[in-house]
């Protein structure tokens, strides 16, 4: 079943007038006011249904959902977590409950059924995930056979100190915690600004290209880039992208991730007066599944996209800005695109019919975009690199829904 999400102020009945939004069949009212509620009474950091996740179960369903078992609400509590925080927000359940719910009406064996087969696909995927990186077939990863991205993960792991990382060891791993993503990131960082201006890494002295970038990571203001400050750079990036509504408009910073689709959520029902999401500054996402999830409820909720001028989209930001209804820019607006990362086999070296292309393929289609654009990110720029969009790309892809590139 597709999801349906109709904008405030725009959705008409048979007759004519003017009809409450809805959201997945549950009124908009309803959920602001649910939402309301339950911010103010309840801090929704208990490991079980609240009022307002059994509220917008039965809504959604149109039917009860029995009461879950102590376990069974664990579960449910950490698939509904999508952020691994251990808080749960009322627009985060929303939009778990909303995934679940295109699978039919949500009932207690629906949701026994998510749950199961979530758990089973997750482990899959991760044992999937392991058994390629591991090439030498002996059934633990050393460091050499890490991609990148989890490379710098060694040592959190690695939790018994071997030197190298066992099944049991990846199966039980937080890899999604951010707080584990931000000591890793951060540390790789630091030792590549090491290699490159030395330690301790100055700004005195550092090349002229870099400067503004060490600029940015030294929060002390001492003239010295430290471990401690990068991964706290790294960890404020993680928070994800935050809104900054002025009218009819939503300005968009930051790093997509698993909270960004509970945020576009909460825009619409807490501020659904909001027609344009103006993306200034989104460099990329580190939730793929969230990313495709928060571009579906934009183009959904009939929201339009723009970039201002000065303004950088890319990798995942450049994703999200094809989500909106309408979609435009300024002149000296930059759109990056680039390989994914995020697994042992190169993107480019997987066949051109393999699932792991769909995600995207599938998400481009929806928008209106072309296939060959998916290609092109591919052959653009390595993962670690980035292509910065040419006025013939934008418009040979469409990008534009008046057709001119760079122009409102």
């Amino acid at each position: 079943m597709r999801l349906v999400i109709e904008r405030s102020g725009r959705s008409r009945d048979d007759s004519g007038r003017r009809r409450p939004a809805t959201i997945a069949g549950v009124p908009a009212s309803f959920l602001w006011n649910t939402c309301i509620h339950e911010q103010r009474s309840t801090p929704m950091k208990q490991r079980s249904l609240g009022t307002f996740t059994l509220l917008l179960a039965t809504s959604c369903a149109g039917a009860p959902v029995a009461e879950l078992s102590r376990s069974e609400s664990s579960q449910l509590f950490d698939l509904l977590d999508s952020d691994r925080d251990g808080s749960l927000s009322p627009f985060e359940a929303l939009d778990v409950l909303l995934q679940v719910s295109q699978e039919g009406a949500l009932t207690r064996d629906t949701l026994e059924t998510f749950l199961a087969q979530h758990a089973e696909e997750e482990l899959a995927d991760r044992r999937d995930f392991f058994e390629m990186a591991d090439t030498d077939l002996d059934g633990r990863l050393v460091l050499e056979e890490l991609p990148g991205g989890f490379a710098s993960m060694m040592s959190s792991l690695d939790t018994d100190g071997d030197g190298a990382i066992s099944w049991n060891e990846f199966r039980l791993a937080d890899i999604e915690s951010d707080e584990l993503l931000a000591r890793s990131e951060g540390a790789e960082l630091h030792v590549e600004l090491v290699e490159e201006v030395g330690e301790p890494v100055r700004l005195e002295g550092a090349p002229q290209d870099l400067v503004e970038e060490l600029r940015g990571l030294d929060l002390d203001g001492d003239g010295i880039v430290t471990p401690q400050e990068t991964v706290q750079v790294i960890r404020e990036e993680l928070a994800g992208a935050d809104f900054e509504v002025t009218g009819e408009v939503a300005i968009m910073r930051g790093v997509i991730g698993a909270r960004t689709p509970a945020r576009v959520l909460e825009l619409a029902v807490i501020s659904p007066g909001v027609r344009t999401i103006v993306l200034t500054e989104v460099p990329g996402s580190i939730d793929d599944g969230a990313n495709v999830r928060a571009g579906r409820y934009i183009r959904q909720l009939g929201l339009d996209t723009h970039v201002p001028a000065g303004g950088e989209v890319a990798s995942g930001g450049t994703d999200l800005f094809l989500a909106g209804n309408h979609r435009s820019a300024k002149p000296g607006a930059l759109f990056g695109i680039h390989s994914w990362d995020g697994g042992p086999v190169a993107a480019t070296d997987l066949p051109e019919d393999h699932e792991q292309h769909r995600l995207y393929l599938d998400y481009y289609e929806e928008m209106g975009i072309p296939a060959e654009f998916y290609w092109r990110t591919l052959s653009a720029a390595p993962p670690e690199g980035i292509h910065w969009m040419t006025e013939e790309e934008l418009e040979r892809f469409g990008f534009f829904t008046d057709g001119t590139p760079g122009k409102e």
